[in-house]
């Protein structure tokens, strides 16, 4: 657990590590309320599946601009921006009162998310290579804490204060006094410039290959995330007071698997992790879908496990290609990895609306496979 020494023995390293636990809370509050938020415009799961899809179309959107804008006024002052914005785009959604304008908050909360998720991985990646230490994958794990944080206490708050636009707003004070707190350790952080005779041509065919992998886990972890609840309260049929719990558990398999994420991507290799983590996931797949709440349970906690190395092992790997620059690497792997989060949800929506929830995660399963077998295949051809 070298990882976590490592960002508080300094401000440096912690200040945009704390950013991830940030964006998680935010993110997992907005988890924990979606019952909420369907009972309360009174919509179905299809509904709620095509609400979550003006999430991915703001991401979308946002994709095009934010290399440039990271470039223009530094990834510093982008990463610390964009997380306020994306701390109100939070709030819009609880100011909703009808299924279009939950819609248009949705589209904000994509469209400030994948700014922010960008303009972070990009912050962090940066970093990591002034720095020479490994810090990826341990950054990454304090996503995993906010979630651990916001889907364990989420539920409770709501049960206990019932407002939740008052739970949220204190939420939101609460992060951006932090946060403007510590912005002072990377503000004015931007990312190294790379000759142009060495970056005449952008290498697609290997980022491509990077990014398919994590475009579908990405796809499964999102689905998890927005539907987990649902999935246990429908399904499992656990009580109300419990169904923050599967994401809760999902998240501190998450945090103990990218707490020791650097050590073992250097004992066995990238390629060879990323096929383990995969095979992990799969294993809690079947697990949940046997429908039992204390094998769900389980079964969330061993996805967490698997899940947890794949995403910051594929931005190290988009890192390291040579004649790009680290941003410009890292943000087309976070780009395609944020669609897939975002639209995973909507899959699984679309599918539950025709069929069952229970179908939704037989599908994710299925891409999880999926992603295994192409991990099989790029590891023999690096």
């Amino acid at each position: 657990m070298l990882s976590i020494k490592i960002f508080f023995q300094s401000r440096k390293f912690f200040a945009p590590a704390f950013l991830y636990t940030c964006f998680s809370l935010i993110f997992s509050t907005w988890v924990t309320y979606i019952p909420y938020i369907a009972e309360k415009i009174n919509i179905t799961e299809g509904k709620i599946g095509g609400a979550i899809f003006f999430s991915s179309l703001g991401s979308f959107f946002m994709i095009p601009i934010t290399n440039r804008l990271v470039d223009k006024i530094g990834v510093g002052r982008y990463a610390f921006y964009a997380f306020i914005l994306y701390t109100f785009a939070l709030i819009n959604i609880f100011l909703a009162k009808n299924y279009a304008m939950l819609c248009a908050a949705l589209f904000c909360l994509g469209f400030c998310s994948c700014a922010f998720a960008i303009s972070l991985n990009s912050l962090t990646a940066t970093i990591e290579k002034r720095a020479g230490k490994y810090i990826m994958t341990g950054s990454h794990g304090f996503w995993s804490i906010g979630g651990i944080i916001g889907a364990s206490t989420g539920s409770f708050l709501a049960g206990l204060l019932k407002m939740p636009l008052l739970h949220v707003s204190l939420l939101v004070v609460v992060l951006l006094s932090v946060h403007i707190w510590l912005r002072k350790e990377y503000y004015d952080i931007r990312t190294e410039a790379v000759e142009k005779e060495k970056y005449k041509k952008f290498p697609f065919k290997p980022l491509l290959a990077i990014a398919s992998i994590g475009l579908i886990m990405m796809v499964s972890e999102g689905a998890i995330a927005d539907w987990s609840a649902l999935y246990l309260k429908k399904i499992t049929q656990v009580k109300v007071q419990y169904i923050g719990l599967g994401y809760a558990l999902f998240a501190v398999g998450m945090t103990i698997g990218r707490f020791n994420g650097d050590a073992l991507s250097n004992r066995i290799g990238s390629w060879k992790l990323l096929r383990l983590a995969i095979g992990t996931s799969l294993a809690g797949f079947t697990l949940v879908l046997l429908t039992f709440s204390v094998t769900a349970f389980i079964g969330f906690f061993i996805i967490g496990l698997g899940f947890s190395i794949i995403v910051p092992e594929i931005y190290r790997l988009a890192s390291t290609i040579k004649g790009v620059k680290t941003a410009d690497g890292v943000s087309f792997i976070a780009a395609t990895a944020n669609i897939g989060f975002m639209t995973g949800p909507v899959l699984l929506g679309f599918i539950a609306e025709l069929h069952s929830l229970h179908l939704s995660f037989i599908v994710l399963t299925c891409f999880v496979l999926l992603a295994f077998v192409m991990a099989i295949i790029r590891a023999k051809a690096a």
